[in-house]
């Protein structure tokens, strides 16, 4: 991959609620979601005019409408090049899509591919409601020559792999450019500090009353728990694995400023919705943390320069990013086309035309084949987000294993206890202690 990070400003800012974890994001729940939000756009879809001969093909995802256009001409290029398949659209927002595939599940009708995300993907795989494509990889139905190990390895449970990274993104942070320059605020380098964070978006409110994204939700605090070289989670996910400290001095952080009205509070950001919605988009607020992949969203929704730097680092602490896959394919155990299923992954990973036309949407590819071909295509927003990627491998830690069956849940007492210490219905100490006694009760059930 080309590389040009001498053309991506690269600066400070701070984080926002929107709900990367859901779950997604939502997050978006528990873990580093995808993309999660990013406009999610109501439930669609289409049934295959199956002709005599095809096999129908159920793929389901979820995303904005860009996600959606996107991905159902890349069907119509797979349907081209395998005439005896045709393929059925399903797709929704993050919570929809979810709530489908529940559905679908407990009547034994899930689509054949199904778009997975790194939060959920334990849960699934423990109900026996996945595939292992280890035996597609093995005959070369499923194509890793161009993809290095790494980049496959989030999809690996107990040494299988059931799902195929669509995309490496990483947790960023979005600013406005303009609004610094307005403000005469500097651009923090990356590698600043929380600390130095907080100074700035205070600088920001105090010159131009614009706020600055709030980093409460619990993807983010898992961030900063790597910093500390911790999980959320102890290795045989019975217990948090980290001292209630940890969680009270990060949402000191947060309450602090959110007191002093420098980051939004819950009477702006309950009418957020979407990504349309987020204030950064209306020039209400200088930054706002998200997922890689949706650099491009964003910079289409605002309609003007946004910039993107990495999270703030603990001082003298470890790395914390990670190079996580942004979403992933998977095939279900009830499928009746688990051949043509393999066949479909295969065909976004590494078809060229494919991968021109999702142009990178769902994160940086792993194919290098792929990467270098569609590189010197992509607009200058685009190679921006080959380029952080680029950036925050010096700033990444290893990934960690899939989150836990439970993680939804898990993401929603952190959720629901965030509104209450937000409307100072409890304390930070409150927070932590009431936070783990749920969610280690939830690791148990």
């Amino acid at each position: 991959m080309k590389k040009t990070k001498n053309r991506l400003m690269l600066s400070c800012l701070s984080l926002t609620s929107v709900l990367i974890f859901a779950a997604c994001s939502s997050e978006s729940g528990g873990g580093e979601g995808g993309g999660n939000t990013g406009g999610a756009a109501d439930e669609g879809g289409e049934e295959a005019d199956v002709q005599e001969g095809q096999t129908e093909l159920r793929v389901s995802w979820w995303g904005g409408q860009e996600r959606h256009n996107r991905t159902i001409e890349a069907i119509e290029l797979f349907e081209e090049k395998n005439p005896d398949i045709a393929v059925s659209t399903e797709f929704s927002g993050w919570d929809s899509h979810w709530e489908r595939l529940s559905t679908q599940a407990a009547g034994r009708n899930l689509p054949d591919v199904v778009q997975m995300d790194l939060q959920y993907l334990n849960e699934y795989v423990s109900r026996d409601l996945l595939v292992d494509l280890n035996e597609y990889v093995d005959s070369g139905t499923i194509n890793f020559d161009n993809v290095d190990e790494a980049l496959i390895e989030g999809g690996i449970v107990d040494d299988s792999l059931y799902a195929v990274n669509l995309g490496t993104n990483s947790l960023f942070v979005l600013y406005d450019p303009a609004i610094f320059e307005e403000a005469g605020v500097p651009v923090p380098e990356p590698g600043y500090t929380w600390e130095e964070y907080a100074d700035t978006a205070r600088a920001l409110y105090d010159e131009l009353g614009v706020y600055s994204g709030e980093f409460s939700i619990m993807p983010f605090f898992s961030h900063y728990l790597r910093q500390h070289d911790l999980w959320l989670y102890n290795e045989d996910y019975t217990e948090m694995g980290y001292d209630d400290q940890y969680l009270i001095d990060f949402l000191d952080m947060y309450k602090e400023l959110l007191d002093d009205g420098v980051v939004p509070g819950p009477d702006v950001t309950t009418d957020i919705h979407g990504l349309e919605d987020q204030l950064i988009i209306h020039g209400d607020s200088a930054t706002l943390p998200e997922n890689s992949n949706l650099i491009i969203a964003y910079v289409l929704a605002a309609d003007r320069p946004l910039e993107m730097t990495t999270f703030p680092v603990v001082e003298g602490g470890s790395n914390g990013h990670i190079l996580k896959p942004g979403q992933f394919l998977s095939i279900s155990s009830q499928s009746e086309n688990q051949d043509e299923a393999a066949r479909f992954i295969d065909f976004v990973t590494n078809d060229l035309e494919a991968n021109e036309i999702l142009n990178a949407e769902r994160g940086v590819p792993i194919s290098s084949e792929v990467r270098d071909h569609i590189y010197e295509d992509l607009d200058e927003v685009e190679q921006m987000q080959f380029d952080y990627m680029d950036l925050v491998e010096d700033y990444a830690a290893p990934i960690h294993p899939p989150e836990p069956p439970g993680t939804r849940q898990i993401g929603e007492a952190y959720t629901r206890l965030l509104e209450e210490l937000s409307y100072d219905m409890i304390t930070t100490e409150e927070f932590a202690e009431r936070f783990r006694e749920e969610a280690e009760g939830i690791l148990n059930n």
